[in-house]
């Protein structure tokens, strides 16, 4: 009992400082919570590298074990967060790493300060038993997961790699063996200006734009998967016309489009421009990727998968079987460059992250604490 309270002011005090350094993405200002977490990493014995790139960002690498031990883990998660929007909104400053009624307040409580808390609480309790495992334990808190990956694009570019890798993003401590990817599309549709008092003259793209939209909220996918569901695709940006009375000549939509790992993106890109092609000539559009993360999936018969199956469902007393992550994250650079079987698991609920007074609850941190201490102990015993 005394071990589970030091735990458990340990990852309260660590989340809530975390919390109180200001890394929004954008801009992108990682390197000062990169310097914290490096600081306790060396605390517990682990050798830590910053690596800063593009002024302020960075990454925090901390690693216990040598280079070519095997079975080897990674823990990732990351130091950004979205950004706190219009704090008078917040109930408390959203900086503050306000704790009330056994609940963590503040961006990136959720997601995902306070699972890099967990984390380094699951390796503190590894360092204070004598770090009593076989094998090398990685923990890589990166840069730009909220934006465009590149903390762990560069993690991976480095040659860093593992036997395993667990994501931490807000699960509610499920066990996530997949997810969606992610592209984002633009179509600008061209037209011809006018004067609006004269608007036969012109070819107003805007209508271009508003029949594909109307096409698109139609849209079918027969593609199905057994964790993630149907692909999606929807508008989530419009921009279209220079002045009040010319007839607009472009309008962009922009489409956030989320695919399934047994679906090529340019066999779905052919279904888009069938679809625009329906009203729009060849020449009257232009269709392009904005940025692209691929889905990722690990196999539920992985040794990692069914060591995390095992360990939620002891900490938790319920029976668990493995989910589909609803959101995109660094798990495709994992999965897909570096080859590192992966999973997504982690406390909190997605639903409460982005969000005004983001918080958290203090005993699913410790839980996921535990979590990860266990599955540590199995894979590197």
């Amino acid at each position: 009992m005394a071990n589970g309270m030091v735990r458990q002011e340990y990852i309260v005090e660590l989340a809530s400082r975390l919390i109180r350094i200001n890394s929004e993405n954008p801009p992108g200002r990682e390197f000062d919570a990169a310097s914290f977490v490096a600081d306790e990493l060396a605390k517990i014995g682990m050798k830590t590298v910053i690596d800063r790139f593009e002024d302020s960002r960075a990454n925090v690498v901390g690693v216990y074990g040598e280079e070519n031990q095997h079975p080897s883990i990674m823990l990732n998660t990351h130091l950004d967060t979205v950004p706190a929007g219009d704090r008078e909104k917040w109930s408390f400053p959203p900086f503050s790493g306000e704790v009330r009624e056994s609940r963590i307040y503040g961006r990136g409580a959720v997601d995902a300060k306070g699972i890099l808390a967990s984390f380094l609480g699951a390796l503190k309790e590894l360092a204070d038993k004598g770090w009593p495992i076989k094998g090398r334990v990685v923990l890589a808190a990166v840069a730009d997961e909220e934006v465009e990956g590149k903390g762990t694009k560069k993690l991976v570019s480095s040659s860093l790699r593992t036997d395993y890798a667990i994501v931490g993003e807000p699960t509610s401590l499920n066990v996530c063996i997949a997810h969606k990817g992610r592209a984002v599309i633009q179509v600008d549709f061209h037209g011809r200006p006018a004067h609006a008092s004269t608007p036969s003259r012109g070819r107003n793209a805007i209508y271009y734009a508003s029949k594909f939209i109307e096409k698109i909220q139609k849209i079918k996918f027969t593609e199905k998967h057994n964790l993630l569901g149907h692909p999606t695709c929807t508008v989530t940006l419009i921009r279209g016309g220079v002045k009040d009375n010319i007839i607009p000549d472009i309008c962009a939509v922009t489409l956030d489009l989320r695919i399934l790992p047994s679906m090529k993106l340019n066999q779905t890109l052919k279904k888009l421009k069938n679809l625009i092609e329906k009203n729009t000539s060849k020449k009257d559009y232009h269709i392009r990727i904005v940025n692209y993360i691929p889905p990722a999936e690990t196999s539920r018969s992985n040794a990692l998968v069914r060591a995390a199956l095992n360990t939620v469902t002891k900490v938790t007393g319920k029976k668990t079987e493995v989910r589909g992550f609803t959101a995109t994250c660094d798990m495709s650079f994992l999965v897909n460059q570096a080859r590192i079987p992966t999973i997504i698991l982690g406390p909190g609920r997605i639903e409460d992250s982005h969000v005004v007074d983001e918080s958290i609850s203090v005993s699913e941190l410790v839980k996921a604490s535990q979590i990860y201490l266990k599955i540590l102990e199995k894979i590197l015993s």
